[in-house]
């Protein structure tokens, strides 16, 4: 099928503010935005965007399609089209950017260092994790750091959704040293951090969810 791309354009070197180009590009509604912006380029060659493994997992292509952050690589364009509209594709909101879709991701990764994102061992663990702690440690320790929850944020200033995720794993973790204390690192409020919690499986293109006993484990 035929589909219209909308797409965002901005070259810092010529734009004073993004326009939008649009392209006729032909798909199968199998295939995803990412295909779709490939077919694109393909046509110019002068379209910037990040993509690289193309299953989910690095989370390089995360872009706006039709206002709503998402994975390029993840979307069908059968869930893109609307008929009789075409598919606006735009950078991620809440951060500077760059060229055409790319936008700059080193405030986002900078702020992962506000929660030390890694494991600091205690010195008095025994070597053993419970089979139930282990599994629910598994689903936030999915997160690919995409942005995708920050940009779908409308708080994105005083919070960060990435940060959170990785604090509220760790807190959980028996074997780290710092524990709860992460989350107050953050000096997140309470409340922001369960509602956080609470709308994350529906802006995180992996479904994350943070179970009861992780949020009570890392708010005391």
């Amino acid at each position: 099928m035929d589909v219209v791309l909308k797409i965002s354009r901005f070259d810092p070197g010529m734009d004073t503010a993004p326009r939008f180009q649009r392209f006729v590009v032909g798909v199968e509604p199998n295939q995803t935005v990412l295909d779709a912006l490939l077919c694109a380029w393909r046509q110019d060659i002068g379209l910037s965007f990040r993509r690289s493994c193309r299953s989910a997992i690095c989370g390089s292509c995360a872009v706006r399609i039709n206002g709503r952050p998402a994975l390029a690589c993840q979307t069908l364009m059968e869930k893109a089209v609307a008929e009789g509209e075409p598919v606006t594709i735009e950078p991620l909101p809440h951060f500077k950017l760059l060229k055409d879709l790319v936008v700059d991701l080193e405030p986002f990764f900078e702020s992962l260092k506000a929660v030390v994102p890694w494991l600091i061992l205690r010195e008095d663990y025994g070597g053993r994790m419970s089979p139930e702690v282990a599994r629910s440690l598994e689903h936030p320790a999915t997160c690919i750091l995409c942005g995708v929850c920050e940009a779908d944020s409308e708080t994105s200033e005083t919070l960060h959704p990435a940060g959170l995720v990785k604090a509220l794993r760790l807190a959980r973790d028996p074997r780290d040293a710092l524990g709860a204390h992460r989350i107050r690192l953050l000096q997140v409020p309470v409340e922001v951090l369960r509602l956080f919690v609470r709308e994350l499986p529906d802006k995180c293109p992996k479904g994350i969810e943070i179970t009861d006993d992780i949020l009570r484990r890392g708010v005391t």
